[in-house]
């Protein structure tokens, strides 16, 4: 009976890397590592530190420009104000009474395109509140003749607030502060600013949007 041929047996040796192998490579391994290094600590430096954001520009206040007169009445002045921008304006204000000093003051102003009034000479009466230049504060006008007001204002460098309304609606809008004679006001940021006596104030807003037309218009 034949035998049956087995097949050779195959040993397998562990497979084992040449020292020489591990020891030429090592030498290149840690020079690549050391220059990766270096490249990054060169990238990290060349990084630049963002400047810090630039400060707000001042708010601007109104534009003035040298005055001439346009007429007078009922104790208020018109006069005609030329910027360095060409674009006229007029302004009505009423001098201060006598021993009036401290109370508020209204000044009509009228342009082209946006016309309103300024409230300045008053003071806050809640403690330590002063008007912020370019914030925007509600202001509640309360005349003793006609609907109470509910306008916004904003604030100006000198400590004023300033509101504005469309030209258009220039007369409809002052028209509760040309009745009546009396008109105080209040703001929710600053408190209570004060009550003044409104004595001419229909001429005085006539008249200013009469110089409008005449002169800021052109």
């Amino acid at each position: 009976m034949d035998r049956p041929h087995l097949a050779p047996v195959v040993r397998l040796r562990p497979a084992f890397r040449d020292r020489r192998a591990v020891r030429a490579a090592t030498p290149s391994t840690l020079l690549t590592g050391a220059l990766l290094a270096g490249l990054a600590l060169a990238l990290s430096a060349c990084e630049t530190v963002p400047p810090p954001p630039a400060a707000a520009p001042p708010a601007a206040g109104l534009e003035d420009g040298p005055a001439k007169p346009f007429g007078s009445g009922k104790g208020w002045t018109v006069t005609i104000h030329t910027p360095t921008n060409g674009k006229r304006f007029c302004v009505a204000e009423r001098g201060i009474p006598v021993g009036q000093n401290a109370a508020p003051r209204l000044t009509f102003r009228t342009a082209s395109t946006e016309s309103g009034f300024i409230l300045s000479g008053f003071t806050p009466s809640d403690s330590g509140a002063v008007v912020k230049p370019g914030e925007r504060y509600d202001l509640t006008v309360s005349p003793d003749l006609g609907t109470r007001l509910s306008l916004s204002a904003r604030g100006l460098p000198n400590g004023s607030l300033y509101v504005a309304v469309p030209t258009k609606g220039f007369l409809e809008e002052m028209e509760p502060l040309a009745r009546a004679h009396r008109v105080s006001f209040r703001s929710t940021g600053l408190g209570e600013l004060g009550t003044m006596l409104l004595a001419g104030s229909s001429w005085a807003i006539n008249a200013s949007d009469e110089c409008r037309i005449l002169h800021a218009d052109s």
